[in-house]
């Protein structure tokens, strides 16, 4: 019975096999490891770019330590996987601290609507400043991030989330700035200013001190102000979670 299934699969098509194999790596990149290794016709169709670019990345540590992992990496992030360039974003930025390439990388994956890169890429163009800033609120507040106030704090919370596990998981060796228009670590209280934007103004005072980095989260999300004011919180809030895993 075994050798009449392998038969039938094996008179299938290569491109056929291969979106059966991109199915199932979407679901887990344990479906798609079994699969691939079910048959013969299966593991000569499992090498097409679309089935790495397709892959999910959910079981595998963010940092890989084990070669057929660090391959497995290399492989998806050729095949421009999503969370494989967004992944390469963040050690090279962080930790190899090579930010030419570190956004570079980042900047992919927020080309293919990565939700974690375009957090990330959005909030350190922010706090680099200047023109950048513009740039690191343009995207974010193009993104899919910036919908209701319920949607927008439950996705930007799963963004904090796996950010605080991906830095947890590496060295890191780089911080950033808190944006000179709202600094929360060297003042008390701050506010909402909104004159450049067109936007009246509404005092809302934060104080950083004492306060847990979920507890910020809460009160940040519950602020009301313009985006600008919203990002340059949320991008204070990052930097700060930044320096608990910094390494001196």
């Amino acid at each position: 019975m075994k050798n009449k299934t392998n038969n039938i699969v094996g008179s299938l098509p290569k491109e056929m096999l291969s979106e059966i194999l991109m199915h199932a790596a979407s679901n887990s990149v344990n479906d798609f490891v079994n699969v691939k290794l079910s048959c013969k016709a299966f593991l000569e169709a499992s090498n097409y770019d679309h089935i790495f670019e397709n892959v999910s990345m959910k079981k595998l540590s963010f940092v890989p330590w084990r070669k057929s992992e660090k391959h497995f990496l290399k492989r998806c992030k050729d095949a421009r996987n999503a969370e494989a360039l967004y992944r390469k974003g963040m050690v090279n930025y962080f930790s190899r601290r090579n930010a030419e390439s570190g956004l570079r990388y980042l900047k992919k994956a927020v080309e293919k609507g990565h939700v974690e890169a375009i957090y990330t890429y959005g909030i350190i163009l922010i706090c680099l400043g200047g023109e950048l800033r513009k740039q690191g609120l343009q995207a974010l507040s193009s993104s899919n991030l910036m919908t209701s106030c319920s949607k927008r704090s439950f996705k930007i919370a799963s963004c904090r989330s796996k950010t605080k596990k991906f830095l947890s998981s590496m060295w890191v060796y780089v911080s950033l700035d808190e944006p000179k228009e709202y600094c929360v670590n060297n003042a008390k209280v701050v506010c909402c200013n909104c004159d450049d934007h067109d936007v009246a103004p509404r005092p809302n005072c934060l104080s950083s001190e004492g306060q847990s980095w979920e507890a910020s989260n809460n009160l940040v999300d519950n602020l009301p102000c313009c985006d600008s004011c919203f990002w340059n919180r949320e991008a204070a809030l990052f930097c700060s979670i930044l320096r608990k895993f910094l390494v001196n």
